[in-house]
């Protein structure tokens, strides 16, 4: 699938890096010179430019794209992006990343996908206080993701972990640090402590 993302921060060259591993082609736009360098090693397009500006749109692929994912920091540029993308120029798939609960509200008067990362991190401290199962299943383009966690061997604190894989051939997406989900990217070292987030695709 052709598919633009919308901030080039942790989640945005993350996903990027994710989707390129599956086969899709990426478009990155960015504006904020020093974010978009983390997709320096990424083999994708990368456009520095107001999201949205509709010729740098356009210059992304926008009137051919798949799949549209705005996920800066700002809850007003995903909205706006998104609503472009929807009401213009018909993109099949829409996702929002959202920071304020409230916003979501409004994300889904326009029949908007959102994905809230303050309700995930509100819902994932109950259940860990209710001493619930850290067992979690999305359902991500025509995929579900099985999210489980899991101890890290002593041995492996310290380590790199991009360096790290698994003998169950489950992806290594993240560590869970004090409650924290950080993403597994290059330089993100294991402490004491960490769990490990692991993702399993069931196609």
């Amino acid at each position: 699938m052709q598919i633009i993302i919308i901030g080039c921060g942790k989640v945005g060259s993350a996903l990027a890096d994710a989707l390129i591993r599956q086969g899709h082609d990426v478009v990155i736009i960015e504006s904020d010179t020093r974010l978009i360098q983390n997709a320096d090693d990424l083999d994708c397009i990368k456009i520095t430019g107001v999201p949205i500006d509709r010729d740098i749109l356009k210059q992304a692929g926008i009137e051919t794209a798949d799949v549209l994912c705005a996920v800066t920091q700002n809850d007003n540029i995903n909205i706006m992006v998104a609503q472009i993308a929807s009401e213009i120029y018909n993109i099949p798939r829409i996702i929002t990343r959202v920071f304020n609960p409230v916003s979501r509200e409004a994300f889904e008067q326009f029949d908007l996908n959102t994905i809230c990362s303050t309700d995930l991190t509100v819902q994932a401290f109950l259940r860990k206080i209710a001493g619930e199962s850290q067992e979690q299943t999305h359902r991500i383009f025509d995929a579900n993701i099985l999210y489980t966690s899991a101890p890290i061997d002593q041995d492996l604190i310290g380590e790199d972990i991009a360096n790290l894989t698994t003998d169950t051939g489950k992806l290594i997406f993240g560590l869970l640090r004090r409650g924290r989900l950080l993403l597994a990217v290059p330089g993100l070292k294991v402490l004491a402590g960490d769990e490990m987030v692991l993702a399993d695709i069931q196609l």
